[in-house]
Order: structure tokens, then sequence, then C-alpha cells
């Protein structure tokens, strides 16, 4: 090998052409390799040589086209920026380091460059000057070579002349185009894929004489071969402007028809509820304000419309044929009315029927009373159980309850007392309760913190700062997210996830996180087992009861009361044992479903996880006894395994109408 080569095949120019990454492809689905070949040299617009392809599914040409199948191709084609050829300073390749050159744009040489192109209006010439160290041609011999291939004896020779001389890079009219030599003029051909959805056409150099084809040549092909839709004159005009010869030319492309799109509801007002608070202010405090959990409306209020189906564009193959396309699908926006909502006069809208809440249950939207408690619930209102949602401004005291079939919102703190929604629990201040007070909602529990509680959530269960000694469950997730927000003590229990920034305690008290399990389902098996233990001491009981009586029965007779107080005793363990065994499968059976129901989930702590913490991850179990920083466990093949922490979560919008 030369050293001219090797440097060139170790140049920079060399690694982009052969090595980038940047590369063009396209798959195809076409009869044979040959034909994707010019199907894909058409669409980049390049040489047959500088394509390469893989093919994804393999064909068959069937016999006699019977049950044939069509090959799925990817064709590559290698694109860099062709501006690096010829526009660099003249490098010296003889002598040196090849690293020398790392940053100079290899040059190559070129001299003089002379074309003629001979058209329906004249034979045009074109004289390029020589680039970098070529060699400069004004020997005019060189130039009547050229005209002579071309079969031009009569031309302007001194017109021709002076353009060698001056070799601007501009064509000019040399010579009127010779009709008699018609015979020889470049011959034209077309194409058609097979979807029929684009055509090509392929033009030869004409032969002495004989002059190239034109956009005029291409218009009469495509018009005598049908091909009546989708003309591509632009790109047309520009391959023959520049000489694109024996390669397919992209000369029509049809329509691809558009199917309508789904009639949707569009909500006018907030539907979508945001349970994960900002951050506000450099000390990283939570802007509570954020949160929209409640969204006030005022009757005759717009809330909802329809956004009418359309439909659809229909397409056009290459030769005219139609395309038929899908009309979107309609919806009755009556549908989603649900109480206290009604349709507007003109039909369009659906609207508020009173003041209140708007709560999209579902596909049912419905607007709720709200009663507002402008200071504490304690002696004053007694207990509270309201058909919507409950706005308090103060706090809810000891001992007290409420209970709405819509949304809570507390603004202070909630104390050893129950709450229990249908809808959002949101309490600003935090919970602090005792093993026996509750708090239960059917959607999310949003609190400041959560102490000394019991809480079930039916979606999310979102803490700000910190969950201590709770028994927390959520159908969803458990989300602490705050600069110190933290779990320690009690038990975690949430399908998908549970994620916070400090998760133990650093006295190394137990806290046990469980993920991946219906909190709902490993409640039923607690109270299954506990109902068990409860039953396994009244037998246990009972049949001490039963042997005492018939031990007492051996030495005397027993009198009626004793006989009927044995046959009662008879008749529990009876039904004990019976239901201790329905009991037995019910359990076997709620098993059986979370094994088969278990979903991937994550346990995270964002800053560090104590000792002390016991995981339960599906069916896999794991007990910290070391420290980790920002970190990540999941269960895999029944074993529990770690990653690097996968970050906060983010809020999730409910489905849109659309989307259902």
């Amino acid at each position: 090998m030369n050293e001219l080569k090797r440097k060139i095949l170790q140049s920079d120019f060399y690694k982009e052409v052969y090595n980038n990454k940047n590369t063009r492809s396209v798959e195809l689905s076409v009869a044979s390799l040959e034909r994707g070949m010019q199907e894909a040299a058409a669409i980049f617009q390049c040489p047959i040589y500088e394509l390469s392809y893989k093919v994804l599914e393999e064909g068959s040409k069937g016999f006699f086209n019977i049950g044939a199948k069509p090959f799925l191709i990817r064709y590559t084609h290698i694109t860099y920026d062709k501006s690096n050829i010829g526009h660099a300073i003249g490098a010296d390749y003889t002598v040196g380091n090849v690293n020398d050159y790392n940053q100079e744009k290899v040059v190559f040489n070129k001299d003089t460059e002379i074309i003629v192109r001979v058209k329906r209006d004249g034979v045009f010439l074109k004289v390029n000057p020589p680039v970098a160290d070529g060699k400069r041609i004004e020997d005019m011999t060189a130039l009547e070579g050229k005209l002579i291939d071309a079969g031009i004896k009569e031309y302007d020779s001194h017109l021709a002349k002076k353009m060698l001389h001056e070799q601007t890079g501009q064509y000019a009219k040399v010579a009127e185009w010779d009709v008699g030599r018609s015979g020889n003029n470049a011959k034209i051909s077309y194409s058609i894929s097979d979807d029929k959805m684009r055509a090509y056409v392929t033009v030869t150099k004409p032969n002495k004489g004989g002059r190239e084809m034109d956009l005029q040549d291409v218009k009469e092909i495509m018009e005598n071969s049908s091909i009546t839709f989708g003309f591509q004159e632009e790109n047309v005009v520009k391959c023959l402007e520049e000489g694109t010869f024996n390669i397919p030319i992209l000369a029509a492309e049809g329509r691809a028809p558009v199917n309508g799109q789904n009639a949707k509801i569009e909500y006018l007002v907030n539907v979508n509820k945001k349970v994960i608070p900002k951050y506000i202010g450099e000390d990283q405090s939570i802007d509570y304000k954020d949160l929209s959990i409640v969204e006030n409306v005022e009757q005759g209020q717009k809330l909802a419309r329809k956004i009418p189906a359309t439909d659809g564009e229909v397409g056009r193959t290459v030769l005219g044929v139609k395309i038929e396309t899908k009309s979107g699908k309609d919806i009755d926006i009556k549908e989603i009315l649900g109480d206290n909502v009604e349709m507007s006069d003109d039909g369009e809208y659906i609207i508020a029927s009173i003041n209140g809440q708007v709560v999209l249950r579902g596909k049912s939207l419905n607007v709720e009373p709200i009663f507002e408690v402008s200071g504490d619930v304690g002696p004053e209102t007694g207990n509270i159980n309201f058909i919507g949602s409950v706005v308090v401004k103060g706090s809810v005291s000891d001992n007290y309850s409420i209970k709405a079939e819509g949304n809570i919102d507390v603004h202070g703190t909630v104390g050893k007392c129950d709450l229990e929604a249908k809808g959002d629990i949101m309490v600003k201040l935090g919970i602090q309760g005792n093993e026996n007070s509750y708090v239960k909602a059917g959607g999310d529990v949003i609190a400041k913190f959560i102490q000394f509680s019991n809480v079930q959530a039916g979606n999310n269960v979102v803490v700000t700062e910190a969950i201590l000694n709770s028994n927390i469950d959520a159908d969803n997730r458990i989300i602490l997210i705050g600069k110190r927000a933290s779990a320690s003590g009690g038990r975690l229990r949430a399908l998908r996830e549970v994620n916070g920034k400090v998760l133990g305690s650093q006295a190394g008290a137990v806290t046990l996180i469980e993920t991946g399990i219906s909190p709902a389902k490993r409640r039923a098996i607690d109270d299954l087992d506990k109902e068990k233990e409860e039953l396994d001491s009244s037998i246990e009981e009972t049949e001490r009861n039963i042997k005492s009586l018939e031990q007492a029965a051996k030495l005397k007779k027993l009198d009626d009361e004793k006989k009927d107080q044995l046959q009662s005793y008879k008749d529990q363990l009876a039904q004990a044992n019976s239901r201790r065994e329905e009991v037995v499968l019910e359990r076997e059976a709620l098993t059986q479903d979370i094994e088969v129901e278990k979903v991937e989930s994550t346990v995270s702590a964002g800053k560090e996880m104590l000792p002390g913490v016991k995981l339960v991850i599906g069916s896999a179990e794991f007990t910290i006894r070391q420290s980790y920083k920002a970190i990540t466990f999941f269960e895999e093949g029944g074993m529990i395994q770690t990653e690097k922490y996968r970050g906060e979560p983010k809020n999730e919008n409910k489905k849109s109408e659309d989307d259902e």
C-alpha cells in the first residue's frame, strides 16, 4: 500500500464516511432484493453501490406467484459532509506523522473539469476550475474532445475558448441541438412500487449527438403510464439538472389515508389531581397551595364539551386509485353525566347544576355539595356525616369523626379521631392519632406528617415530612417527598412503590415495608389469620369444656341442664371446626390469587436506607443490616436486588376520555 493511500485510509475523512453512525435507513417490503435496491437508491438519491442491506424477514416467490411472500429488507446509506472534500489547505501526503492531520480536512486534487450537456433547447458547456493542486487545463484540444464525444461538431468556438480561459463553473449555451440526431437520445423507463404508492423514472446517458431527457419527457411517460397523482416535479427537475443517470428518480408519490380522530371529551375545569406538591423557597419548604384536590365550581359553569369525531382523509395511489379511510368513532357526551350536572340548552356543554366541587369518578362527571366548617370540628359541631365534600378551616379534635361521600380537606391537624371519605383526604398540618383511630380514603391521603396512626388509601399516601410508628396501606404508592421526608417504625404497605428520602431509624427501630401485593389482600390474609387464631383458641376451650362434662357424666348422671350444656358445646365445636376449614381454604385461595396478581414494585431511599428495615417485595424478604446510600430495591427471580436510586416519583394524571 502506498503512503498516500495509507494516510487516506487512516484519515478522519475516511472514518467519517465509513464509520459514521449518522446513517440513513429505510425498511421496504419488496418482491426481490434487486427491486428494493432500486427503490432505496431512489429514496436516498444515491448510486446503488453506496447501499448496504440486511434481510429482516425472508420472502418467497411462491409457485407461479401463488403464495408469494415479500421480503422485508433494511437498506442503509451512509451520509457524510461532502463539503469536507476539496476545500481544505493543501496537505503533503508524502511525509510526516498521520496524527498531524487530525484537524485538517482531506483534500483530493482535481484537474480542470469540462462538462457538456445536450438538451432539447441546445448544447451547454461548463468549465470548472481545478481544485487544490489539480492541473489547470486551457488546451482547446481537451475541450474539443469532450464536444466530439457528445457528438457536437459545430459550436461557438469563440465562446467556448473564452469559457475555457475563465473557468467560472457556470453553464452557457454554445450550440443548437440537431433534432436529426434524435435516434441517439437518452432512454427513459418507469417503475411502480408494489403498493402503488411510489413511481420512479430512470434515464440513461444519451449517445453521440442525442439529447438528455427533460421534464417534458418525464411528464409524457407518466401520462402514457396512467401515473396521474402525486407528481414530484421539484425532485425530478433537481435530479435531471444534476445529471442523475441510471438511478431511479422518485417521480410520483401517493398519499396515505389519514384515519379520522375519535370524538373526545374536553374538560374545561381541572379533573386531574396533583397529589405531589412542589418545593418553594431556598429551604425547600412545601407549597400546599399547589395541591389541587378541590376544584370549586359555580352553578351554570361550563365543565366539559365534546370534540366531534373527524371523517379522516382518503388516500390516493400514484395511479389515482382512492384508498378508503376510517372515520373516527363518535361518543355520547350524555354517558358521562353524573350527579348535579346537566346539558346546556344548546346541547354542546355539560354545566354544573349547583355550587360545589367537581369530581371525576371513572367516566362520570359530578358536582358535589361542600360542607364548610369555619373553625374546629369538636363540641360545637359534633360528628359530621355529609353526602358531599367537607372542608374544615381548623382542626379535628380528639374523639370526633368525619364521614364524607366526597373529599375531606382539613386545614389544621387531625387528632385521635376517625376520618373516612370515598374521595381524597388532605390534612395540611398532619395526623397524630393512636392505635384505635383511623383515616380511610377511597382516593389519596395527603398530609404533612403521620404519627401513631392507622391510614388506608385506595390510591396514594403522600407525606411531606415524616411517618412515625404508623400503619400505612396504599393501593398504589406511598410517597415521602420533602427535604427531611422519612419513615421509621410501624408498617408501610403499598402495591407499587414506597419512595422516601430516609427509610428506617438511627435507633434501629423495626420498620416493615411491603410492596408488590395488594394491601387489601394482605389485610384479608391478616384478618383470616386472626380469625383462625381466635377459632383455635375457642376450639381448644370448647374441647376442654366437653371433656370436663363427659368425665363428670362417667361419675354420675348429668342433669338435664348439664346435658343441654354439653350438647351446646358439641354444636359450637362442630360450627367452629367447620368455619376453621373454610378459613384455611379461603386463605389458600387468597394466597394463590396473590401469587398470580403480583406486580413489579420498588422500595427506594433517595438519601439513606437504615438498619432495622425489613423488606417484603412480592414474596421475597430481606432485612437491612447496614446503611445504604441512594438506593432502590426490587424483586427479580425470587430474590431482592438493588440498583442506583431511580429518582423521585412524578404526578400521575388520570386517563383522558379518549384514552379509555
